[in-house]
């Protein structure tokens, strides 16, 4: 996995309640915490969401998301790029922290007020062979997403790989990869993953640097093949 490079991690946590009442999130996230605490933006008018603040700490982002339809309900927890010694253990150490704090603050019920997150993830990959992606013809011999997805190239030979769904339009969690060539054996892999609980979440986290080195070795013995 040392081939992997995790450039960032954007997540969402999107509640069922319009949850994220500014003056506690501010107390959540204070400067006693080690946080810096900067205006959403200067001036957005008449948005419901007006002097809403983000929170700057270590690397991270912490900050509601400005949203006509959902104001208050998605809270955004995201790395700088390429900040990061280990992005998905401390991606992990932040969410873990943050839902303390919602719990302890906001009287959240992880479990249940949480209904659906979305987790966006960058990562720079260096394979050893050259060229894969324009060999590459089909999925079915790369065992980790074989049967699990459906893919198909663009017309620049990026590959996007998608969650197989059949009739069935209910799941648990879903995914959409998109996989570039960066240089001769080289790669640029972009992963939406959306789930209906943190816990999904952080579970997907701590392995997707795992699934992405695996993912792209396979690929890259599917195309010798």
């Amino acid at each position: 996995m040392d081939n992997v490079h995790i450039t960032q991690f954007n997540v969402q946590l999107y509640f069922s309640r319009p949850a994220l009442d500014s003056e506690l999130l501010a107390t959540m996230f204070s400067n006693a915490q080690g946080f810096e605490a900067k205006p959403l933006t200067d001036d957005y008018g008449t948005h419901p969401m007006q002097g809403t603040m983000s929170f700057y700490r270590e690397g991270f982002r912490i900050a509601p998301v400005q949203s006509n339809v959902l104001p208050f309900r998605i809270l955004q927890v995201m790395s700088y790029p390429n900040t990061l010694k280990e992005p998905d253990r401390e991606t992990l150490a932040c969410l873990g922290f943050t839902a303390s704090q919602l719990q302890k603050y906001l009287h959240i019920d992880i479990e249940n007020d949480i209904y659906a997150t979305r987790v966006v993830s960058h990562a720079i990959v260096d394979g050893k062979k050259q060229y894969v992606l324009s060999k590459l013809s089909s999925i079915e011999n790369v065992p980790s997403i074989a049967g699990m997805y459906v893919a198909h190239k663009n017309p620049m030979g990026a590959l996007q790989i998608v969650t197989k769904t059949g009739s069935d339009l209910l799941h648990k969690s879903w995914s959409d990869i998109r996989i570039s060539q960066f240089k001769e054996n080289s790669y640029v892999v972009t992963i939406f993953h959306e789930s209906e609980s943190l816990g999904l979440a952080l579970d997907w986290i701590a392995q997707v640097k795992k699934f992405v080195a695996t993912v792209i070795l396979e690929m890259e013995q599917a195309a010798m093949e």
